[in-house]
């Protein structure tokens, strides 16, 4: 014999409409693989649509040599590179230094040599070598190459620093959930905690790289500043977000940084590898522009880093307004995180 449950009644002695557990469940279950689908769409898209599109690259010599050299990239690799004439190979040089280009072929007394730049991207720079290779295979010329932006003898493929995008992403977004869940009601010590949490992750994960993974040897002050910048830049902006609009402004925040910024960053390839027009997109977030500064510091010795400071200026800029808007606001009506 069956005995039916009494109905679910509210406070208020009326019956409940709540949907049956297992509707509820199958919400979950929905809800669940559309946030995976999203999550591996976003992480995956960039990969297996990467390729170079108008990768800056240059050439040097004499103009005859210059024109047919821009025509055989061009053959041979259409739509991937948009190559610039220098003036001469000392040129063509320092716009590779100062991350004008990628790299580029030089045309001297002792034949063609293939410039990269792997400190840039070594993704790129392996293209550039295949196409090199492919050019000197088809003219019977031989082809010297040298690397101006090497990566380290520790980390010669450069696997630490293209790892480090999601640690510097989650420093920008865990640390912001843990103080408005820890410090619902303190909003300047929030603020305050953020602030020296930005330098210290900063200095902790150049070490990381310095000192256990090797991809770095250089400026290591400037590589922990700019990780200190764009990690800032990203923890303000979640904290501001989080401190006016509570969990839901922390899950905007928190799902722009990884499912937007973190695959668009182009630090594990470049900008120009990603899909057309995302990839710029990408260097206005502020996990793209921290991959550009961290590059730039890491093995150009600051060069080609101004537009990412500016961008990482301008985020801090307006998540600092965020929390402080926030601050004030729960000062004259304050309120737990809902």
């Amino acid at each position: 014999m069956n005995v039916e449950a009494p109905p679910r009644h509210t406070q208020h002695g009326q019956q409940s409409h709540e949907p049956p557990a297992a509707a509820r469940a199958a919400g979950i279950v929905v809800a669940l693989t559309l946030a995976i689908a999203i999550l591996a769409v976003a992480f995956a898209l960039p990969a297996v649509e990467s390729a170079p599109r108008d990768v800056p690259i240059g050439v040097a010599g004499p103009a005859a040599v210059t024109t047919q050299i821009s025509d055989q990239v061009g053959q041979a690799a259409p739509g991937a590179f948009a190559v610039t004439v220098y003036s001469s190979e000392e040129a063509l040089r320092q716009a590779i230094l100062d991350r004008q280009a990628y790299g580029g072929i030089a045309v001297g007394p002792q034949g063609p040599t293939l410039l990269t730049a792997t400190g840039a991207s070594p993704a790129i720079a392996t293209v550039l070598g295949q196409l090199g290779t492919g050019m000197a295979q088809k003219t019977g010329m031989p082809l010297r190459t040298e690397d101006l932006a090497p990566l380290t003898a520790d980390d010669p493929r450069g696997a630490g620093l293209a790892a480090s995008a999601l640690p510097i992403t989650l420093a920008g977004i865990v640390p912001a959930i843990v103080l408005l869940l820890v410090l619902t009601r303190e909003a300047w010590t929030r603020f305050a905690a953020a602030v020296v949490f930005a330098p210290v992750a900063g200095v902790s994960i150049a070490a990381l790289l310095r000192f256990v993974f090797g991809s770095i040897d250089q400026n290591f002050w400037g590589v922990a500043g700019a990780l200190s910048l764009g990690i800032a830049a990203a923890l303000l902006l979640v904290l501001g977000l989080g401190s006016l609009f509570g969990r839901i402004g922390l899950g905007i925040g928190a799902a722009l940084a990884v499912l937007v910024g973190n695959p668009l960053s182009g630090l594990a390839s470049a900008p120009e590898m990603l899909p057309s027009g995302w990839g710029a997109f990408g260097q206005l977030l502020p996990q793209g522009a921290t991959a550009t500064l961290l590059r730039s510091t890491a093995y150009f010795s600051g060069a080609g880093a101004t537009t990412a400071i500016v961008v990482l200026t301008c985020w801090v800029a307006l998540g600092a307004t965020l929390v402080i808007v926030g601050a004030l606001r729960q000062t004259r009506a304050p309120a737990p995180l809902t």
